[in-house]
């Protein structure tokens, strides 16, 4: 009998020191392969369609090219952070920038610097050479009231802020006022804000009250509503002939009033606008069975090499531009390229008392001009560029019923990549970074690479597992 409870202890006590020795070395084999891992310094797999927590190639692209030292203070996050996550992305990408958590208490100097208070305090403080940048949280998210979505900035916030700290010549945006124009403080307000996103310095300008600035890079008019003054025509005049750039955006002028000095400097492109809206018949090209929110055809130019062949734009009550002959074009050194139309069955409608939505004899059928770039050869071979759209609607913070949810007009589609596109295309900053995410609906998507990883993690260990266990288990019932 003892002989037997012997057996069984030394069975026991092996058969345990075995599950225990293969325990061990199952850890130890997981802990080398996280340790292997991280000493490749692999970016985090970002399975977000939106990729919420992942540089883009933009954003990588354009933080090569800095070459300043940067140093990213963040007080009040830990390294367990997604935000130091998302920023240590930068350091991996160039070499110049560093970040450090820390807070009041850890770095006194640094919380006295930036007016840092206390350890609850949070904010990212962005150091250049010369210059320096504070964020705080609420920088990172805007939000729509109306259908609570969230619009995530903060990678076009981080990148654009080292950007603009090593930037020493940034675009000069002048809004014109004093017409009952849509201003940056009212309608256009989110596109002054993603504007100054953008590393733009961005103002209104009164002609009554200011000469236009000797460094203005582009003059944006948005739908005036009275004429200008013979004063501010010259201006305007002068600073064309000295190869300045204009962005034009105008909803239809439906009222009987002529604007003959508006009409003096649009002349000098041999454009104007007509008085009507586009209406569509093409169901695939309009918004919730709305033949005044269409859809236009956008063919390829540099403003639209992002956004030509996607979703496309959206104009609401849109005009139609009216451009003049080649023969004209030709008399006033003008080159004119249209890149955004009407589809081929909408129509232009002058009279508005008619309240059908169908063709009459009196419309104009055919595609219309709806976006077009006029360039005029001034003195001394200087171009002044002309960017026009027949809409102004589209570019706002107008908010539009959709059925079931209230949608802010720049948001739809492509709509603010088109203006902040084309203010760039004019102030010679074609790549500037324009980065979305949108958190409100997060949704997930693999590469082919990271769907492999995931299956590995998934479905390899654990079947390496289970055969190990087989094995231990076939041994064991052989020794029986």
């Amino acid at each position: 009998m003892k002989k037997m409870i012997e057996l069984i202890k030394k069975k026991a006590l092996r058969d345990t020191a075995l599950t225990i020795l293969v325990i061990v070395i199952l850890i130890t084999c997981f802990i080398g392969i996280n340790l292997l891992i991280q000493s490749f310094n692999l970016s985090p797999i970002d399975v977000t369609k939106e990729k919420l927590y992942s540089l883009s190639d933009k954003s990588k692209e354009k933080v090569k090219q800095i070459e300043q030292e940067i140093q990213i203070y963040l007080f009040g996050y830990t390294e367990e952070s997604s935000l130091y996550n998302l920023i240590n992305q930068y350091t991996a990408v160039n070499s110049k920038i560093t970040v450090e958590a820390v807070t009041a208490t850890s770095r006194p100097d640094l919380a006295t610097l930036y007016g840092v208070d206390s350890d609850d305090q949070t904010g990212v403080v962005i150091q250049g050479t010369s210059q320096y940048k504070v964020l705080s949280e609420n920088d990172f998210y805007t939000h729509d009231t109306t259908t609570g979505e969230t619009i995530d900035l903060t990678e076009q916030k981080l990148t654009n802020s080292m950007i603009d700290i090593v930037t020493e010549d940034k675009p000069q945006i002048y809004f014109l006022t004093g017409h009952d124009e849509y201003s940056i403080s009212t309608y256009l307000y989110s596109i002054g804000v993603y504007l100054q996103n953008e590393v733009n310095d961005v103002y209104e300008l009164d002609l009554l009250t200011k000469s236009i600035p000797e460094d203005c890079d582009v003059i944006v008019i948005a739908t005036p509503q009275k004429d200008f003054s013979e004063y501010e025509t010259e201006l305007l005049i002068e600073y064309i002939n000295n190869g300045g750039d204009l962005l034009w955006l105008n909803d239809p002028d439906l009222a009987e009033t002529e604007y003959p000095n508006i009409q003096k400097i649009l002349d000098l492109y041999g454009v104007s606008f007509g008085r009507g809206i586009i209406i569509e018949q093409d169901s695939a090209n309009m918004l919730l069975d709305n033949p005044e929110f269409i859809k236009p055809t956008v063919a390829y130019h540099t403003i639209t090499k992002d956004i030509y062949n996607g979703s496309g734009i959206m104009f609401i009550d849109a005009g139609r531009i009216e451009i003049a002959d080649t023969d004209m074009l030709e008399e006033l050194n003008v080159t004119s390229i249209p890149f955004i139309r009407s589809g081929e069955n909408s129509f232009f409608r002058k009279d508005l008392s008619i309240s059908t939505v169908s063709k009459t004899d009196d419309d104009e059928e055919g595609s219309q001009v709806l976006g077009a770039e006029l360039t005029k050869t001034v003195s001394d071979g200087k171009e002044s560029k002309l960017v026009v759209y027949a809409n102004n609607l589209f570019a706002t913070s107008s908010k539009l019923n959709t059925g079931n949810y209230t949608v802010t007009a720049v948001e739809l589609y492509n709509n603010k990549d088109l203006v902040l596109n084309t203010v760039a295309y004019l102030a010679g900053k074609e790549d500037a970074i324009t980065i979305r995410k949108d958190t409100g609906d997060v949704t997930y998507t693999a590469t082919a690479q990271e769907d492999t990883v995931i299956r590995v993690i998934i479905f390899a260990i654990p079947v390496v597992i289970l055969v190990v266990g087989i094995v231990i288990w076939q041994v064991r019932r052989r020794k029986k």
